[in-house]
């Protein structure tokens, strides 16, 4: 294993498992140096790395500062978990904050991707996400009525899947995803705390019931530093 790469774990395992806290410095290259037994320019390597993985952000004439997490590597990507599953099995404070909740007739759109003729009421959640108290997330969700009647601020604010599951009894599948970056909506801009970027990452989302129907479409904007989506391919042959 290279020296950098052997400081970069290290150091990294210590975010993570929250020895090195957010928004704290860490010791200046000289002392990391003598603490590893590594040159600066081997430590200056590590640091860089993290820095590119969203560790730590380097500021110059000043030590390093510890960001908290890392990119968000297909936490939400490979399976369908709440926040409250995700506050449990990961080491991350994630909150969901309201932005608006309303009812909406179905436009066209709508009425293609739930597959319905005649017109519908919908639900649409707009909220943010924190997480380690950075609003990195932005969702827009839509939810047919007549398979979810009823939808308050509070359901949406604690967990929508743990109340379609245990409440509604409903049997969710899997979700259908697309990835794609564009440039941020004012919206975004104003939910997120997007730093100097312009652009985000988005998924947008068809989730399905186990019958088949169609449950909910949305799409979640992610911050570009904060995202990783990583997929392995198999060859057959």
């Amino acid at each position: 294993m290279s020296k950098y790469i052997e400081v970069y774990q290290d150091i990294k395992k210590k975010i993570e498992n929250g020895e090195f806290k957010r928004g704290e410095e860490l010791v200046s290259e000289t002392k990391l140096s003598k603490q590893y037994s590594y040159s600066k320019d081997t430590i200056r390597k590590s640091l860089s790395l993290l820095e590119m993985n969203g560790y730590i952000q380097k500021i110059k004439g000043k030590n390093s500062k510890v960001l908290g997490h890392g990119r968000m590597k297909n936490t939400f990507l490979g399976s369908i978990q709440t926040s409250q599953e995700l506050n449990q099995s990961q080491k991350y404070s994630i909150q969901n904050h309201i932005i608006s909740l309303e009812k909406i007739p179905a436009n066209t759109k709508l009425m293609e991707i739930f597959s319905i003729n005649a017109p519908k009421m919908f639900y649409k959640v707009i909220r943010s996400r924190s997480i380690d108290g950075e609003h990195l997330e932005f969702d827009v969700f839509y939810f047919d009525q007549s398979l979810v009647p009823k939808l308050t601020k509070k359901i949406v604010e604690k967990s929508i899947y743990e109340y379609l599951e245990n409440h509604l009894n409903l049997k969710i599948s899997h979700s259908r995803r697309e990835i794609f970056f564009r440039y941020a909506t004012e919206e975004e801009k104003k939910y997120m705390d997007l730093k100097n970027f312009d652009m985000v990452a988005v998924i947008e989302s068809v989730t399905y019931l186990s019958n088949g129907s169609v449950l909910q479409y949305g799409t979640t904007s992610y911050r570009p530093d904060k995202f990783s989506f990583i997929s392995i391919a198999k060859r057959n042959k």
